[in-house]
């Protein structure tokens, strides 16, 4: 799978088969997407399209990258707007980037609402933030979801 994102990202191709933890996909070339790519889900019959996209290190917001879920300059992200998601690679200082996190999302009015070990869950107009620090592979990861709160008669 990194093979083929890389081969993917760097223009070698612009059609890869890959197998994800779901189910095998494939990553598409799409121009007409702002992210310039879509994932395509196959398998058994059905066919859906996750809208995926990374971010490289950068100092400051790329263009295309969500306005609404938080950035983390000079750190690799991957948002996956579908689930409100975005995951920080390996941050120079997981810590303090988890703190600089939680500190900007206070002063965007986001209230704590509880703690753990690992993470924190934050809410505001219903929608709830949870941010949590992890470390696969020996790699440190900074994963902030969030969830929309149901409209009205749902």
């Amino acid at each position: 799978m990194q093979d083929a994102a890389a081969r993917f990202n760097s223009g070698e191709s612009d059609f890869e088969e890959i197998v994800t933890p779901v189910g095998p996909a494939h990553l598409v070339r799409d121009a007409s997407d702002p992210r310039g790519f879509r994932l395509d889900f196959v398998g058994e019959g059905s066919r859906h399209t996750v809208p995926v996209q990374e971010y490289p290190p950068a100092p400051r917001r790329m263009p295309g990258y969500p306005a609404p879920l938080p950035f983390l300059p000079d750190c690799r992200a991957i948002v996956n707007t579908l689930d409100q998601s975005v995951s920080f690679i390996d941050p120079a200082d997981p810590e303090g980037a988890f703190e600089l996190l939680v500190r900007e999302m206070l002063e965007d009015s986001w209230t704590p609402l509880d703690s753990e070990e690992e993470g924190v869950s934050l809410e505001k107009e219903g929608a709830t933030r949870t941010l949590r620090l992890s470390n696969e592979f020996g790699v440190p990861r900074l994963v902030l979801v969030e969830h929309q709160p149901r409209p009205s008669g749902s």
